[in-house]
């Protein structure tokens, strides 16, 4: 599915939003279920696919014999489950577009059940050698952004490079000069009028992810320092900005391509900053609870948790780069005990990541 199809569901949501009224909370309840129901589905096939059948049982037996060939293999490295994914997804897009054409797929159910049955197998083979060796973060970082199916997509490329240069120019602004009361007095301060704004030109959104990720940044600057202090209402601030950032793209005042654009690359900017300060605090040996040290394991291995596949492909090389050295420090952090004891070994959660991953797929 190109993200030009996906820009033209979110602005039938926005057409939906206008006429129902819907409130903030439903608007990015609705633009989320739309953004996830289209990352979950097939891609759609196209005609330069190298996949031809004569029939739709021609085409299931295609995919039954790839079911087959895929259960007579006992293991596989990284970058030969990242080419069985990406052969996976065109064999499946191809299989499924043709025998969707089928007015036999609609008006019987063996041609769907079968193909969803040898479909479910395949995920299961899947499963199996996803585990069938210890993976490493490394491997789930290279596995998600090599089979993002938005890696290629033409229509968002002018986006994506103007939000590239807009996040690098924010480095040159300076954290605030506070302290870590202060910095909370300045980031509630900030949210205190995000209902007040109206973003309704693209301008407006970067006018405030500028004040924010200063704000964010000096934040991280103390992140140790916040055991003892309940930050629940910077968590809401952030989650109200959201949605209110999301409910203007639905209303139509927002493009919504620039939204998700920029929206994501927020994310993974943040991610990435996260995961870097946690590491200068171990690097620096910032004495850490039991609790921190559990809190930083997971903030370590969030990136690789929660990027999705939109949000791959919207990591700069620069991000994918670091991203990929981090893993190697966490694990080198993991093998001489900085990370705690309280978690699970990196390499059974990088198997479990990938099968979240691959469950998606």
């Amino acid at each position: 599915m190109n993200t030009l199809k996906l820009y033209s569901m979110l602005k039938v949501n926005q057409k939906k939003a206008k006429e129902t009224k819907y409130n903030h909370t439903r608007i990015i309840l609705a633009i989320s279920a739309t953004i996830i129901a289209i990352l979950c589905m097939a891609s759609c096939a196209t005609d330069k696919s190298k996949y031809h059948f004569d029939s739709s049982k021609d085409a299931l037996t295609s995919y039954h014999v790839y079911l087959s060939e895929l259960q007579k293999k006992e293991s596989l490295s990284s970058d030969d489950f990242v080419t069985t994914i990406s052969n996976w997804s065109e064999l499946r897009d191809s299989v499924y577009a043709y025998i969707s054409k089928d007015s036999a797929f609609y008006a019987h159910t063996y041609l769907s059940s079968e193909f969803y049955s040898i479909h479910d197998s395949i995920r299961t083979e899947m499963f199996r050698l996803a585990v069938g060796q210890d993976r490493t973060l490394k491997d789930v970082l290279r596995v998600k952004k090599s089979t993002s199916q938005y890696n290629n997509e033409e229509d968002i490329k002018t986006t994506f490079n103007s939000a590239k240069a807009f996040y690098a120019s924010l480095d040159s602004l300076e954290v605030f000069k506070a302290d870590k009361g202060q910095t909370l007095v300045l980031y509630r301060k900030f949210f205190s009028g995000i209902n007040d704004i109206e973003f309704k030109k693209l301008n407006d959104l970067k006018s405030v992810i500028r004040t924010e990720d200063r704000l964010f940044r000096t934040f991280l600057t103390h992140i140790n320092e916040y055991s003892d202090i309940s930050l629940a209402d910077i968590t809401k601030g952030t989650e109200q900005l959201c949605k209110s950032v999301y409910g203007y793209a639905t209303d139509g005042e927002l493009d919504a391509k620039d939204v998700m654009v920029y929206m994501s690359m927020r994310t993974n900017r943040r991610l990435v900053q996260n995961t870097q300060s946690c590491i200068e605090s171990i690097r620096r040996r910032d004495k850490l609870t039991d609790k921190q040290q559990e809190a930083y394991y997971w903030m370590l291995i969030q990136p690789y948790i929660a990027i999705d596949s939109f949000g791959m492909a919207m990591l700069t090389p620069e991000q994918e780069r670091t991203l990929l050295s981090y893993a190697d420090e966490i694990q080198r952090m993991e093998q001489t005990h900085k990370l705690g004891k309280n978690h699970r070994k990196l390499s059974e959660m990088s198997n479990l990541i990938l099968k979240l991953y691959i469950s998606g797929l």
